[in-house]
C-alpha cells in the first residue's frame, strides 16, 4: 500500500477502535452503577477524578484516554527519532494502546 493508503486504513481502524472503547467504558460505568453499596462507587469515582484527573463519565474518560494516548505515542516517536512515517508510526502506536485497554476491559 502507498503511504496515503496505509494512513487511511490505519485511521479507519483507529476510529473503529475508539468506538469500541467508548462502548466498553460505558459498560464499565453501567456495571459500576450496579454494584451494591456506596464503597465501590466512591473509590471508583475518587480514583478516576483524583489520581487520574478524569471523570466517571465514559465519554470524558474516552477523550482523556485519546489525549494521553496521542501524547505517549508522539513522545515514543520523538525518542526513537528514526526514519520517516511519523503519522503511520504514531497511529499504529495509538491502535496498540487502545487494543491493550480494550483487552483489559473485557469481562
Amino acid at each position: 500500500l502507498s503511504t496515503a493508503d496505509q494512513t487511511r486504513c490505519l485511521m479507519k481502524e483507529l476510529e473503529a477502535s475508539d468506538r469500541q472503547l467508548q462502548q466498553a467504558l460505558m459498560g464499565v460505568a453501567k456495571e459500576a452503577q450496579q454494584v451494591p453499596g456506596p464503597t465501590f462507587q466512591t473509590l471508583w469515582r475518587d480514583n478516576l477524578k483524583g489520581f487520574y484527573k478524569t471523570s466517571a463519565d465514559p465519554m470524558q474518560q474516552a477523550e482523556a484516554f485519546r489525549a494521553n494516548r496521542r501524547a505517549v505515542c508522539a513522545y515514543a516517536k520523538s525518542v526513537g527519532f528514526q526514519g520517516t512515517g511519523y503519522g503511520i508510526t504514531t497511529t499504529r502506536c495509538e491502535l496498540a494502546l487502545t487494543r491493550t485497554l480494550l483487552n483489559e476491559l473485557k469481562p
